[in-house]
């Protein structure tokens, strides 16, 4: 816990600790635990588990896809539980996705010519998901007010003029305001790691982010058909 409340107050220290002595198995526990609690508290909701059927819904027609009743009444019965995970930024908290940010922080300090080894890496790559953990601390409730699990902290939200469906909106939908946060946290921990510049490693992981971004939205309009 400590390492994890540093890492908001005092990220580049932390990170530094971190790389120099490297534990990172009870902050990953702890941190999915409250994701998974976050997650399960509301989706035990009667208005979590229709949020979920309508970004199910949502999902599906985006990509051109239709929804009739018998369909809509079997998403009802049977909540498509693996939505939640596969969208906004919560893919980004589970352990795959760990494991494969640690991978390329690796060979993001190798290209410099640094050393992050693998246990340095995980430490880097879990504690930065305390940026993702606190979104969903703060998006979890807003999901219940608004009867909605679509991202309230995704940079569409906070630029309303974009009309939805377009590519742009998609595009902007697709990165988060927590997830730029996160990003930041990787590139302080290479930083400590190879002593060059937090931001040297902030441009190429927002490039790679935003890439992964526009994919995914080039994708959904292609698929749907926009």
């Amino acid at each position: 816990m400590r390492h994890i409340a540093g890492v908001l107050w005092r990220p580049r220290s932390t990170m530094a600790a971190l790389v120099a002595t490297p534990t990172y198995l009870a902050a990953w526990a702890v941190l999915l635990v409250i994701g998974l609690a976050l997650a399960a508290g509301l989706l035990s909701t009667n208005i979590g588990r229709q949020a979920l059927v309508d970004e199910r819904v949502r999902v599906i027609e985006a990509l051109g896809g239709r929804v009739d009743d018998d369909r809509y009444a079997r998403l009802q019965n049977s909540p498509p539980y693996a939505t939640y995970v596969t969208s906004a930024g919560r893919i980004l908290l589970t352990p795959p996705v760990t494991l494969l940010v640690a991978a390329g922080l690796m060979a993001l300090a190798r290209a410099d010519g640094g050393r992050l080894p693998w246990a340095a890496a995980m430490a880097v790559s879990v504690h930065a998901a305390t940026a993702l953990v606190v979104q969903q601390l703060v998006a979890t409730p807003l999901h219940y007010l608004r009867e909605s699990i679509t991202s309230p902290t995704n940079l569409a939200v906070v630029l309303p003029m974009l009309e939805e469906g377009t590519l742009a909106a998609r595009l902007f939908g697709t990165i988060d305001l927590f997830g730029l946060w996160w990003i930041w946290l990787l590139a302080v921990g290479v930083s400590v790691a190879t002593g060059r510049p937090a931001r040297r490693y902030l441009v190429r992981l927002l490039g790679v982010y935003v890439l992964v971004a526009v994919i995914v939205a080039a994708g959904m309009a292609v698929i749907g058909g926009s």
